[in-house]
């Protein structure tokens, strides 16, 4: 792994997504962990990690989000939210961080769910509250 190119994520994994906070979109968690990125992580790469991090079986999903800097103001750097549903959002995500140099460090918020028994269980139980997700910067959810 080139050193580099390699940062740091802040994963909150058992919070919330707090919408009205003088920041913007604010992460909230009491425990969060940390994950090694290089600019050529895949979403299937980063699942895995978080997956194996937060030690999952492999009976769960794992969706996540990205507090994306949206702009720098007198008070400090506005967030917003954005899902990241594929690779494409994750270059999105490698792009501000090169973009937003105030940005320390990147987070993500990351939601556990149940994923469908083969055999057409039920509707995925969420592990933690979420409220929704806003387009930000003309990125619509998929």
């Amino acid at each position: 792994m080139d050193g580099d190119d390699s940062f740091v994520a802040l994963v909150h994994h058992d919070g919330r997504i707090r919408y009205k906070s003088k920041e913007g979109v604010k992460f909230t968690d009491k425990n969060p962990t940390n994950l090694l990125m290089t600019s050529r992580t895949t979403l299937s790469d980063l699942q895995r990690s978080i997956s194996r991090k937060l030690g999952l079986d492999g009976r769960k999903r794992v969706r996540i989000y990205y507090r994306i800097p949206i702009s720098v103001v007198a008070q400090g750097v506005m967030y917003g939210c954005v899902a990241v549903k594929g690779d494409d959002d994750l270059q999105i995500m490698f792009h501000c961080r090169r973009q937003f140099q105030e940005v320390r460090t990147t987070e993500l918020f990351v939601e556990i769910a149940d994923t469908l028994a083969s055999s057409g269980g039920s509707a995925p139980s969420r592990r933690s509250s979420i409220l929704g997700v806003r387009s930000v910067l003309g990125i619509n959810a998929r």
